[in-house]
């Protein structure tokens, strides 16, 4: 069964595939290769016995027919070591001469050349020649025949066919040896990757898949399916801890919106009903802006808005969101300081990016309350765009700034003060979204958050 299913392998039809096509060009190349030789031999021939015919019809024209027979005579002596074919006869008189017997009775006519068979006595043996001949008419009454024996050239011929036969089994062998090792090599990185894969499957979720570090396709395809794997855990990891914080942070405020109803029902004096329902609302309205705040976060994180990412000026947007928030800053009795420099164009999704920006002065504006300034930052900056925001309040200490991005987390400091310990999840989705640095660092007093962006594509 292994067998059956090794030879039904994508791999192994792949190799089968490109050894056939290797064998039909060896064959293409063999043809050609063959038929230009024995059309050059058989051209070398033809010029060699019309050359030969030629010095005999000078003999004749200079001797007449005793010339051309002292001439075939002389060609054909024993101590002569030729290919060579002569006949000369009349027909109506028993004069001949020549190295075979007589005028050959079957002949193959090709363009004014004849091919016929010669018995030759070699080693006592006999053998059947194939002879290619020219005639020519000689008078008074006689004929010339002058050839050329092609043994010579059908012996090279079946050499060569030997050695195609013998390359060419030689190549099959090597060609399904070398399939069946390079399917078996490429199955097994195959098979790894889909043991893993089963693995994981079964439950385990931790495994990665094999990196030999041969920086091949293998190992790319590896490389990218084990980091789709850590996001993957990223995000059921992420799912799993919305899923706690909603059961734990949400209880609270669905108690007391609970209650605040009961309190409601039960209230008498038409006042106090309708100021009671109107803190059951603000609740209610408090849920609405966690759940909204985390599908924004689901969003972000699923990646479904990295369709529509466009350029963006930064700039232009800073300018907006300022002009938004300016107000609100005030209100609270901060001055609000922008340095917006542009353009500084990014990819991004301009209503996502709004969001951001605004959740961090929102942030900068709760927390900083009593430092006196928060500051916005637009600028080209060395590694890229980016935005700055920054506060004189409190801060966050070094050792709380990677937690204080997860969803609900909210310090000890920041207990009295109304949030859902989302603002900061959501603007460190929507940084992974646009492929984003977001740094918290210290602001001597207070917070300084950076967004630092990659430059769009030209």
């Amino acid at each position: 069964m292994r067998i059956v299913s090794f030879l039904q392998t994508t791999t192994f039809r792949l190799a089968l595939l490109y050894a056939g096509l290797f064998f039909a060009s060896f064959i293409a190349i063999f043809g050609a290769v063959y038929w230009t030789a024995d059309t050059l031999a058989t051209r070398d021939r033809r010029a060699t016995i019309v050359a030969d015919m030629e010095g005999l019809r000078k003999a004749y024209e200079s001797a007449g027919v005793v010339g051309v027979a002292a001439a075939i005579e002389d060609r054909t002596k024993p101590d002569r070591v030729s290919d060579g074919i002569y006949y000369l006869d009349n027909p109506a008189t028993d004069m001949h001469a020549g190295n075979i017997t007589g005028w050959p009775p079957d002949q193959v006519t090709d363009g004014g050349w004849v091919r016929f068979e010669v018995g030759f006595e070699q080693f006592g043996e006999s053998e059947k020649h194939i002879v290619e001949a020219l005639p020519a008419s000689l008078s008074p009454g006689f004929r010339l025949l002058v050839g050329r024996d092609t043994h010579t050239q059908a012996q090279f011929q079946r050499a060569i066919a030997k050695a195609f036969y013998a390359s060419l089994v030689g190549m099959l062998a090597l060609a399904v040896i070398g399939g069946l090792i390079m399917s078996r090599a490429i199955l097994g990185r195959i098979d790894a990757i889909n043991q893993g894969a089963e693995r994981i499957m079964r439950g385990g979720v931790k495994h990665r898949m094999p990196v030999y570090g041969r920086h091949d396709e293998f190992d790319r395809l590896s490389e990218n399916l084990n980091r789709m794997l850590d996001e993957i855990e990223r995000l059921l990891g992420s799912i799993r801890a919305v899923t706690n914080n909603i059961a734990h942070d949400l209880r609270s405020p669905l108690n007391r919106l609970r209650n605040r109803l009961e309190t409601a029902l039960a209230e008498h004096d038409s006042q106090h009903r309708h100021e009671t329902i109107e803190r059951a609302i603000g609740e209610a309205d408090g849920l609405l802006a966690t759940f909204n705040a985390l599908l924004s976060i689901a969003d972000a994180e699923a990646g479904t808005s990295r369709g529509n990412l466009l350029p963006v000026d930064l700039s232009a947007l800073g300018q907006d969101v300022a002009e938004l928030y300016e107000p609100l800053v005030e209100e609270q009795g901060l001055v609000f300081e922008k340095s917006i420099n542009g353009p500084a164009t990014v990819s991004g999704n301009r209503q996502l990016l709004f969001q951001a920006i605004g959740n961090l002065i929102d942030n900068a504006t709760k927390y900083g309350a009593g430092g006196g300034r928060v500051s916005l930052t637009v600028q080209n900056g060395d590694k890229g765009p980016e935005v700055v925001v920054a506060d004189r309040g409190p801060g966050i200490p070094a050792a709380d700034r990677e937690r204080v991005l997860e969803r609900f987390v909210r310090l000890d400091s920041s207990r009295t003060t109304p949030g859902n310990g989302l603002g900061l999840s959501l603007v460190a989705a929507i940084a992974r979204l646009h492929n984003a640095v977001l740094n918290l660092d210290d602001n001597a007093p207070g917070l300084k958050v950076t967004l630092r962006f990659q430059p769009a594509a030209a």
